[in-house]
């Protein structure tokens, strides 16, 4: 998927396209000192992880929901989502440089969002509506982390890999859950996995 079927895919305007742009250009130059993406990513940056990224605006219907982005790293997919327009996102991370990185991206793009310094456990920023996360942790963490966060009326979407039908089994053993997988569009065994209603499992 190039810049240009992006584009066209998710219907960017020209304002968007140049500050993704823009944010790319940041990104790849933070990335020579602090590994914010994967080196073998970079050549294939718009597919790998804008488009991957943009594909959960599929599921948002509202643009200004409270969604939390756990494990921000380099802002995503917070980054790209805020700059399809959704002006309510939280994106969290506990490593300073990396906030940093982000805080510094929203001023120069002139982005309506948040960051948080801090561990997930740790945040205080009341509940969200919806849930979002990327390469973070296996599944049963972050049914964890999304308990601490929820109410019983927010939805989760991660970004999942090949792994995601193992990774449920193992949630199953603690969590009850509702899901769906829906195929993703940027990665041939990837996917995007909704979730809803996570309960403690009685043992």
């Amino acid at each position: 998927m190039r810049r240009n079927e992006v584009v066209k895919r998710f219907e960017l305007t020209t304002l968007q396209s140049k500050q993704i742009d823009m944010y790319i250009e940041e990104l790849l130059d933070f990335n020579k000192h602090t590994n914010l993406i994967g080196k073998s990513t970079q050549t294939n940056i718009w597919e790998r992880h804008i488009a991957d990224c943009l594909q959960l605006s599929l599921f948002i219907n509202k643009k200004n929901l409270k969604i939390f982005d756990l494990g921000t790293g380099g802002g995503l997919p917070g980054i790209p989502l805020s700059i399809l327009g959704y002006r309510n996102i939280f994106m969290i991370d506990s490593v300073g440089k990396k906030i940093d990185f982000i805080r510094n991206v929203i001023k120069k793009l002139s982005l309506s969002a948040n960051t948080e310094k801090k561990r997930i456990e740790k945040l205080d920023i009341g509940k969200a509506d919806l849930i979002v996360s990327r390469a973070l942790a296996p599944l049963h963490k972050l049914l964890a982390y999304s308990l601490l966060l929820s109410n019983k009326n927010t939805t989760s979407l991660f970004l999942k890999g090949r792994n995601v039908y193992n990774e449920i089994d193992m949630a199953k053993n603690d969590f009850c859950f509702d899901f769906e997988t829906f195929k993703s569009i940027s990665s041939k065994d990837g996917c995007v996995l909704k979730i809803k209603d996570i309960k403690v499992k009685k043992k």
